[in-house]
């Protein structure tokens, strides 16, 4: 095989794993004067009406959020903690691209030329997508002082332990803008 042959087959498996892999997308929003370095405790508030976080999985982001920030200095106090959690999720159901599929036939006609029919269908990929919303608010000022979001692809039929480790993963990259490092001038 010559070798941009070889090339090719290997950027079109290339492109073909990364189109599969699930897209993590993280935002976050601060305020930008509040002082930061004050923070050490911090408590959860129960989660809001309307978020479609199941138990299992808001136990695992609860379980993930208190391990990223112990190890960032701060722990968990139920006595007049300096800042509370809100932990929201979102599911939708998206549209990526779409399959096709399609078939057709070719007929002799003359003596050198021929005539194709065909006919296809697409029918439109959908996976479902989570958001995890994530406020940070100053328990005395009753405030917001930090946001986080991250969205990514669901994976339903990933085993528990699967799931734990993806959720770590998200978390980590959603506390990695956490708290917010100062701006140097």
């Amino acid at each position: 095989m010559r070798k941009p042959a070889r090339y090719l087959i290997v950027v079109f498996i290339l492109s073909f794993l990364v189109g599969c892999a699930t897209r993590l997308v993280v935002d976050y929003d601060y305020d930008t004067t509040y002082d930061f370095t004050k923070l050490r405790t911090y408590d959860w508030l129960p989660s809001p009406p309307g978020s479609q976080v199941e138990d299992l999985t808001e136990k695992r982001l609860i379980n993930a959020v208190d391990t990223q920030l112990a190890a960032k200095g701060y722990s968990r106090s139920t006595d007049a903690p300096d800042f509370l959690i809100a932990l929201q999720g979102i599911k939708k159901t998206v549209e990526s691209g779409s399959t096709a599929v399609g078939a057709s036939f070719g007929v002799p006609v003359g003596g050198r030329g021929s005539m194709s029919v065909g006919v296809g269908k697409s029918k439109p990929r959908v996976k479902q997508e989570g958001t995890i919303v994530m406020d940070f608010l100053d328990r005395q000022a009753n405030a917001k002082i930090w946001e986080g979001t991250a969205t990514a692809a669901i994976q339903p039929k990933s085993s528990p332990e699967e799931q734990q480790q993806r959720i770590n993963e998200v978390i980590a990259a959603l506390l990695s803008h956490f708290p917010p490092q100062p701006t140097k001038h």
